[in-house]
């Protein structure tokens, strides 16, 4: 049978583990004997990192934390940070603040734990108490300070502002977010508590700023809303319509528009119809001519004034609304042309041009100038004096079209015509072969139904010059009256 048995070596080796175990503990037992030692020092002072009130109280005992708050006490001033670097102060002495130690700073103490040291040593670790029971202040005397405060003075005080939107900019061509104004106004139910609060704990400062103690502006520059609604109005005020009345124009731009968006409660964006329609009522008055009364140089020479008649511009005011309020919805820029019911010749100079028909009932006579120059001169049998319904109007009218051949029907007639040219209703210029002359007084006692009778070929003449809307101008004129009258001229 074996048996083991030790040989110097392993002998050696047990000794000097034996003696690396022993200085092991040695240093364990002086790495706690020193951690020990000063745990039970920090049983009676407080621990690394320890604050009350702001101030720094690490490694100090219960008197020294007393010493340290009677000597801030006696230089206590809080400091108010406001707005745009401005500060006020509120001091102690003002406030007549005093100390009153009531054991608390013992209890503090006992509540931390002396063992726990490392943490606040090596791993920082902090403690910040706060203790209020060992001040005292006048409570008036603070309340007065408080009210001498600039930041309380309404006088001094800015409230805030707003943003919205400017006005329309011309240099822009449209609208911008004016940003809101801060102010300066205070909240007192935020301010006064916090004070109070404040001196009651030795607070040095307070930042009326960080506290949120300013009354804040409602809408800011960077509000969705806002933002959404500058841009959707712009989009409207981008849009430039212009209508051209000849030489002159109208423009409906943004200058305009601005005044007629209306926002609703979603901060949606509508056109105000009411304003469109004023718009238009308003080129209508300034545009339209239509049943104007008219002065002209008669071929007689001596100047004329008609009056009556439907000739002339007249806008189609429900239907040009209607066409522009579509055109400022879609956003669609450029030159329109208003909605006639009835158009004349020129917006420049008289609306009637330099090329149109003149027709003296007195004497029964019809001229066509054209571009300032008669050009066809015609004896005329017009509608018979001496029956009311069947006198021809006068009146400034537009010719409503031209037919060849054409049918006349009336009451108690049916009348083949080879040359059709209506200006009022059923009346109108027209050829009448079954009359041998025109002119003179004949219209007194074998007058037309209305209707202004030629001969034949001057009707063919008239009829290969005009066109639909050629203005005709009847009228009388007094001194005029002939006897003469000419025979039927048949075309050739």
């Amino acid at each position: 049978m074996a048996t083991a048995t030790q040989t110097p070596e392993t002998g050696r080796r047990g000794s000097a583990l034996l003696v690396v175990l022993s200085v092991l503990l040695g240093l364990l037992l002086i790495l706690f004997g020193i951690y020990a030692g000063i745990s039970v020092r920090y049983g009676g002072m407080f621990l690394p990192n320890s604050s009350i009130n702001g101030i720094d109280v690490s490694g100090m005992t219960v008197a020294q934390v007393e010493q340290t708050l009677i000597d801030n006490q006696a230089s206590y001033t809080l400091t108010i940070i406001e707005r745009d670097g401005m500060t006020e102060t509120i001091s102690g002495e003002e406030i007549e603040l005093t100390l009153s130690f009531d054991g608390t700073l013992e209890t503090l103490l006992e509540e931390q734990n002396g063992w726990t040291w490392p943490l606040a040593q090596l791993l920082g670790r902090t403690d910040q108490m706060t203790v209020e029971t060992i001040y005292s202040y006048d409570t008036a005397l603070l309340t007065e300070a408080i009210s001498n405060l600039l930041c309380m003075n309404s006088a001094s005080q800015t409230a805030p502002r707003d943003a919205y939107l400017s006005g329309y900019s011309e240099e822009t061509g449209g609208v911008e977010i004016v940003p809101e104004v801060l102010g300066n106004l205070v909240d007192q139910e935020i301010l006064l508590p916090a004070i109070q609060q404040a001196v009651a704990s030795m607070q040095t400062e307070l930042d009326l700023e960080a506290l949120g103690c300013y009354v804040a502006p409602a809408v800011t520059s960077d509000d969705p809303t806002l933002l959404a609604q500058a841009e959707a109005m712009n989009q409207f005020l981008g849009v430039e319509i212009t209508y051209e009345f000849g030489s002159e124009t109208e423009v409906l731009n943004g200058s305009t528009l601005i005044n007629w968006l209306e926002t609703g409660e979603d901060g949606s964006l509508s056109v105000n119809r009411d304003e469109v329609t004023a718009f238009v009522r308003s080129l209508a008055y300034n545009h339209n001519t239509y049943g104007a009364t008219r002065t002209i140089n008669s071929s007689y020479g001596q100047e004329v004034t008609v009056t009556g008649g439907d000739y002339g511009w007249w806008m189609d005011e429900p239907a040009t609304v209607e066409d522009l309020y579509d055109a400022i919805v879609n956003q669609e820029s450029g030159v329109r042309e208003p909605i006639w019911q009835r158009e004349a010749v020129s917006f420049d100079g008289p609306d009637y041009g330099d090329t149109y028909i003149e027709l003296n009932l007195t004497a029964q006579q019809l001229f066509f100038i054209q571009n300032g120059e008669v050009v066809l001169t015609s004896d005329v049998v017009t509608g018979l004096e001496t029956v009311e319904d069947r006198r021809t109007p006068t009146g400034t009218y537009g010719l409503t079209y031209k037919q060849s051949p054409g049918t006349l029907v009336g009451e108690g007639y049916n009348s083949h015509v080879s040359y059709w040219m209506p200006f009022y209703y059923n009346v109108g210029l027209h050829d009448a072969d079954w009359r041998s002359s025109f002119g003179g007084t004949i219209y007194k006692r074998s007058g037309s139904h209305g209707c202004v009778n030629m001969p034949i070929a001057n009707a063919a003449a008239l009829y290969a010059l005009v066109d639909a809307n050629t203005p005709i101008f009847v009228y009388e004129l007094e001194g005029t009256e002939r006897s003469e009258t000419s025979g039927q001229i048949y075309e050739s």
